[in-house]
């Protein structure tokens, strides 16, 4: 469930190019999209972490990484790129299973908090690939249409020219017509000439847009990332208390240092 998550997530943050027009902007729309962005995150680092932590041996903890990652290519899209990425994300997975044993082998005494410094890479992956989709999502945009600005945009960028500009650096002498003048020429040219003179940078644009993008989602990641952790704990708290899971103590070999 939560691979096929991160799979919906990842179609919409590869749709997510629309809500950073002017015009087309929503603050509803770019902060539900985050939230549905950075839960699909929290989704899988709990469900991550559950395995990591209970299910033995590893090869049947990597068969569930590998079912998580079938999911999020189904629901994702059917492509070369989808496949790509549950690739990454199904080898991110083993390398985070990995991590958290090792992690957990080398501690007396189980905490969830032991698996952060694994739980971090999983997530730093997970981000990476959600920019990757809105990358696509929007080159592929740019190159079948090239940049031009959609009519909401062209509105809202001459009624601000209108309200905060144009009164402020046009002489006072000017008429109304002359001002209306003016405007007409900013709108003409968002409309026709923009989409020319942005052509030899159409391919950088999406590379700053996916740039700002993953440092906002990688702020909020740090930011957040002690919630799954807790919500892990909170979940163990339950188990142990049902009696579903159990604390169970192994003998250990310990190497140290004395004086001959």
């Amino acid at each position: 469930g939560a691979g096929a998550f991160f799979g919906l997530a990842l179609r919409w943050a590869g749709e997510g190019y629309v809500h950073l027009y002017p015009g087309t902007w929503s603050w509803w729309e770019a902060i539900r999209l985050g939230l549905c962005v950075m839960g699909s995150f929290a989704a899988l680092s709990v469900a991550a972490g559950f395995v990591a932590i209970l299910i033995r041996p590893y090869w049947v903890a990597s068969l569930c990484f590998l079912v998580s990652s079938l999911a999020l290519f189904l629901t994702f899209e059917i492509s070369i790129f989808s496949l790509v990425v549950s690739a990454i994300y199904f080898a991110s997975g083993l390398i985070y299973l990995a991590g958290v044993r090792t992690e957990i082998a080398h501690r007396i005494k189980f905490s969830v908090w032991q698996i952060r410094n694994s739980q971090i890479i999983l997530l730093v992956v997970l981000v990476a690939l959600a920019c990757t989709s809105f990358y696509f999502g929007y080159a592929d945009r740019i190159e079948s249409e090239g940049f031009n600005l959609p009519d909401e945009s062209i509105s809202s960028i001459v009624k601000f020219a209108e309200d905060h500009i144009i009164d402020r650096v046009v002489p006072a002498s000017m008429t109304y017509d002359q001002k209306q003048e003016i405007l007409q020429k900013l709108r003409s040219y968002l409309d026709e000439d923009v989409h020319d003179d942005m052509e030899p940078y159409e391919n950088y644009i999406p590379m700053a847009f996916t740039a700002i993008a993953f440092s906002v989602l990688m702020l909020a990641t740090f930011l957040l990332s002690w919630m799954p952790l807790l919500l892990l704990s909170v979940v163990f708290f339950i188990l142990l208390r049902l009696k579903l899971v159990k604390r169970k103590a192994h003998p250990v070999e310990v190497t140290r240092l004395t004086i001959q």
